[in-house]
């Protein structure tokens, strides 16, 4: 399968995603500016998200109990299981690049508007770059107490990380049209 024909492949399943709304509302502008470049295409995303797991003992028999792609109230925190994990997980983004040289101008791009974590691997039709957002926070339901401060502690990391999200996807917006002019 040629990068051409992953990507349209890939952009089909995308836009079936997008009308069962399965994608987070906060990303989609990027992804759609990503998408606009012939020689990238994404894979796959998170715009950041507040999660409650349920603790079952080993990691991979854990279970969402609650997700939030967005910020949060005190509401949508009552009543919680206190065998869990509260949990803010920053946007994750996966995009595949036609070429070598590309997928490094993608990562120096996000690199230069402080994005730390992103990197470059080797796929079958392109380079898979994997870029992620550095706010995180992670402690046991039973060590917490639901209040007000805590839900404005969360906030803030939300917040934070949408911040970092539209840099991203300003930054690409402006590269994108840059190499459009220049050609």
């Amino acid at each position: 399968m040629s990068f051409e024909e992953k990507k349209e492949a890939t952009l089909k399943k995308l836009q079936y995603y997008l009308e069962e709304k399965e994608v987070d509302p906060p990303i989609i502008p990027l992804l759609e500016i990503i998408n606009s470049h012939p020689g990238l295409f994404t894979t796959s995303s998170c715009s950041g998200r507040v999660m409650v797991l349920i603790d079952r003992g080993r990691k991979v028999d854990s279970e969402k109990y609650l997700t939030f792609h967005r910020t949060i109230s005190l509401e949508d925190l009552q009543d919680l299981p206190k065998e869990g994990w509260l949990r803010v997980e920053p946007f994750i983004l996966h995009i595949m690049a036609k070429d070598w040289e590309l997928a490094l101008d993608v990562v120096d791009l996000v690199k230069e508007i402080g994005v730390k974590r992103s990197g470059v691997s080797r796929a079958r039709v392109g380079y898979l770059i994997e870029m992620m957002g550095n706010v995180y926070m992670s402690a046991p339901l039973s060590h917490l107490t639901i209040d007000e401060d805590l839900i404005s502690i969360i906030n803030q990391k939300m917040e934070k990380n949408f911040e970092v999200l539209k840099k991203v996807e300003e930054a690409f917006k402006r590269w994108i049209e840059e190499s459009r002019r220049r050609k």
